[in-house]
């Protein structure tokens, strides 16, 4: 299953490449990657194969409070 995220970064630079490695932490494989370090936002596209599990690890992360997929 492929899924796009939105992500804004937090209050200082250097998240947005912790977000990836954090959703790799979580089994999910990074399809593409637009991330605009100057506007703190990005898109990310992951695949994953069991979606429950890996949003199940992903809202235990820095990263899901960031990203589209916190409701």
């Amino acid at each position: 299953m492929k899924v796009t995220i939105y992500f804004h970064e937090c209050e200082h630079q250097g998240d947005m490449q912790n977000y990836l490695g954090e959703l790799m932490e979580c089994n999910a494989k990074i399809v593409t990657d637009s991330l605009d370090y100057e506007a703190e936002t990005g898109t990310i596209e992951i695949e994953v194969e069991h979606y429950g599990e890996f949003l199940g690890r992903f809202e235990d992360t820095d990263a899901y409070e960031f990203s589209s997929l916190c409701s």
